[in-house]
């Protein structure tokens, strides 16, 4: 959140005003109102935790230069996310205001993990189950219609409360299949090589058949819903498994990608160069027998 607050906020002074930096200047009353803001929202101050000179921190002058005030701040709620702000001094803004600007710094991959971390189940309303709770409602003889109001208000909103419920996601895999999976991880780090080779055949045979049953569900219900079927089909997109280890030519297991990307690389690249001797075979031309051996090479 950045704009003009028309308030003055200072230094901090307490061990609570921890959302505040420490090179403010001057505190008035508006700041006291923009702290106590800050601190309900758990917000960020951000102009006040960067040090800089005093021509580089004001961003409010009053008759031509006379006054200078830094009322334009930049708010955030995380204190990461911001590594710098500034004000921009040389620039023809026609304002008593100088442009104020803050560098941020995100990490898409951090962002993903933190909406997957933090990500709550949606909520599907039953509205059959909520028009008819509603439609319990009773009327009260009461001389303030503002309290009538504020009844069927709290009314509707228990109602919609009830008729609320947790969206669960439908997964690809069966409870029979997740529980091989966990037998089959148990088996091997037990270091029972028969029955893991065992576990993991079955493994695959049961996640085979639930993506296909699976599959044919999500077609099944975008049919139904009249949506496109090839978006379902697409979405529903079955990964392949990805190569996690490799067998070098040593006996050796590598799970490096670039030992693996260079042990392929090799063995084609031996396989191409490689020659192979053919059978000998005779070609009879003008009552003569030559045998002949060709020498022919293989390229993948």
């Amino acid at each position: 959140m950045i704009g003009d607050f028309n308030a003055k906020i200072g230094p901090t002074r307490t061990s609570e005003e921890r959302h505040i930096g420490t090179h403010g200047l001057e505190w008035n009353e508006q700041g006291e109102w923009l702290s106590e803001f800050i601190m309900a929202t758990k917000a960020i101050h951000s102009n006040l935790r960067f040090q800089k000179p005093h021509p580089q921190r004001w961003t409010w002058e009053l008759l031509n230069g006379v006054y200078h005030n830094e009322i334009d701040y930049i708010i955030v709620n995380k204190r990461l996310y911001l590594t710098g702000v500034a004000v921009v001094a040389k620039f023809c803004r026609r304002s008593h205001h100088r442009l104020l600007r803050g560098r941020f710094h995100f990490s898409r991959k951090g962002e993903k993990a933190g909406k997957l971390r933090n990500g709550n189940p949606g909520t599907t309303v039953n509205w059959d189950l909520f028009n008819s709770l509603v439609g319990c409602w009773e009327d009260a003889v009461v001389d303030s219609i503002d309290e009538e109001y504020y009844r069927f208000i709290q009314h509707l909103h228990v109602s919609a409360m009830k008729a609320e419920s947790s969206e669960v996601t439908k997964k690809r895999l069966f409870p029979g299949t997740l529980d091989l999976i966990r037998q089959r991880g148990i088996a091997r780090a037990a270091g029972n090589r028969e029955l893991t080779f065992e576990l993991a055949k079955q493994c695959r045979q049961a996640i085979k058949e639930d993506l296909k049953e699976r599959r044919a569900a999500v077609i099944d219900e975008a049919a139904e819903a009249v949506k496109s079927i090839r978006k379902a089909h697409r979405r529903f997109a079955n990964y392949k498994t990805k190569m996690i280890a490799l067998l070098r030519p040593n006996g050796t297991v590598t799970m490096s990608r670039k030992v693996m990307e260079k042990i392929i690389h090799d063995y084609n690249s031996h396989l191409f160069n490689m020659h192979v001797i053919l059978l000998s075979y005779e070609i009879k031309e003008s009552g003569s027998q030559d045998r002949l051996s060709l020498n022919l090479g293989i390229g993948i």
